[in-house]
């Protein structure tokens, strides 16, 4: 193909001027196509419902930000600024440097698009003569690789576009690489635009195959301005961020067995030797407590496994905990003595003592102990009366861990061969626990 030296071409003033200077093949006028938003489309490029500009090579005269605006362009023929004529879209310098401006949309969700609007409103002799659009449908965890290597990136999200500035060469490069680590597909290939008239400022696109994405590549050839861009169509649902695991102050060490409920095998659904004396299906029962604000402590005797929060005993904040927590140096708990209790009496006497002891936290993820203490009594006769009893510990206060079971074997609890007819369980400062199961070897006496 040989190319053809050209000189200076007048400028267009109107719209009976853009047959001569201005190849529109492929670009649609307005009535040649329905409203996509009467179609029932949505705008996933709209920044009313979160749709955002991640990097720009240019903003000099306009930001990208403007692209998403809902709002119609607006047009004062007499306003300036420092950077020149104020102009309501994106608008970009004389390009002097090689290659050509572009930016990065990051859609408000995920969205099927079927069409494509692009408003030269008022851009008459600085719109851009062409657009190519690719769309990229990204994971949470490519879409962070990509942004956290655009440059500036934690500036413009902090504080968004800001008008008068533009990427060095160096920027543009290493924003491209960015883009280079995840797939591109092009859905609208090089296409000519007409400016920004009345007559020809709308542009339509439909999609003859509808495309998935969650981010939008605009390439300007090489550089101006345009309006508004929208994208149409269906929204998808979007993966949620894949989340940190939890933190867990505690794992399976001296002190306990910690196994999470996210395990196959939960140890409290497994056969043991000892029956779970404490079982409300065994004769245990609930007896009292300093707090059930959101739970009873009948329910930590249930057999079953905890089917959510208010399956539990949960207590209220305590009103009175530290401002400031601060740790014990020597233990590593946290240093104070504020705690909730309540007791709980065997369905049977452990004559030949305690073997086992789970705390489990099931479903307490925000809310569960710091620490937990277990302390046994042996009451011989059937009226209890706490002030009369003289507790022993059973497990000396211990970190607990959110959504899992505690599993204190027989040689992790002191005492371990005393009668014991009631535990009293303390929790620090405050929170919520779903079961606790005491197993060991029942006697005669009721």
């Amino acid at each position: 193909m040989t190319a053809t030296l050209l000189s200076h071409s007048p400028s267009i003033t109107g719209v009976n001027d853009l047959d001569n200077f201005v190849d529109v093949s492929g670009v649609k006028e307005e009535n040649q196509v329905s409203s996509f938003e009467q179609q029932g489309y949505v705008n996933a490029g709209s920044s009313g419902i979160g749709a955002r500009i991640l990097f720009a090579t240019d903003e000099w005269f306009a930001t990208a930000d403007n692209l998403l605006k809902d709002s119609p362009p607006v047009f004062d023929p007499d306003e300036y600024c420092e950077q020149g004529k104020v102009m309501d879209g994106w608008e970009t310098r004389r390009r002097r440097e090689e290659g050509h401006d572009w930016s990065i949309v990051r859609l408000a969700q995920r969205t099927k698009i079927y069409g494509i609007e692009v408003d030269t409103a008022f851009f008459t002799g600085n719109h851009v003569p062409a657009i190519s659009l690719q769309v990229a449908d990204l994971t949470h965890t490519d879409e962070v690789a990509m942004v956290t290597r655009f440059p500036g990136a934690l500036e413009r999200l902090l504080h968004g576009c800001v008008q008068g500035t533009g990427a060095s060469p160096a920027e543009v490069q290493q924003a491209e690489e960015a883009c280079g680590i995840v797939t591109w597909a092009e859905i609208l290939p090089k296409t000519n635009l007409l400016p920004g008239y009345d007559e020809t400022r709308l542009h339509y696109f439909t999609l003859s195959v509808p495309v998935e994405a969650s981010h939008v590549r605009i390439n300007y050839y090489p550089d101006g301005g345009i309006a508004r861009m929208r994208f149409w169509g269906i929204p998808l649902e979007t993966p949620k961020p894949r989340g940190r695991p939890a933190y867990v102050p505690i794992k399976t060490g001296t002190r306990c067995t910690v196994v999470s409920h996210k395990e196959a095998i939960i140890p409290s659904r497994q056969p043991f030797e000892y029956p779970e004396l404490s079982s409300e299906v065994n004769g245990g029962m609930g007896l009292t407590c300093s707090n059930k604000h959101y739970g009873d402590p009948w329910n930590l005797i249930q057999y079953s496994l905890g089917k959510d929060m208010g399956d539990g005993w949960e207590t209220a904040r305590h009103p009175n905990r530290p401002s400031i927590l601060v740790k014990d140096p020597n233990t590593s708990l946290v240093d104070s003595p504020l705690s909730d209790w309540c007791v709980i009496k065997l369905g049977s006497i452990a004559e030949g003592g305690i073997k086992r002891i789970i705390l489990d936290t099931k479903h307490f993820r925000g809310n569960y102990p710091e620490s937990v203490k277990v302390e046994g009594c042996f009451a011989e006769t059937t009226e209890f009366q706490e002030c009369e009893i003289n507790w022993f510990p059973l497990i000396p206060r211990c970190r607990m861990a959110p959504d899992s079971e505690h599993v204190f074997d027989s040689h992790q609890i002191v005492n371990n061969e005393r009668f014991v007819s009631h535990i009293r369980v303390s929790i620090y400062p405050d929170g919520g626990l779903s079961r606790v199961r005491v197993y060991g070897q029942p006697g005669d006496r009721q």
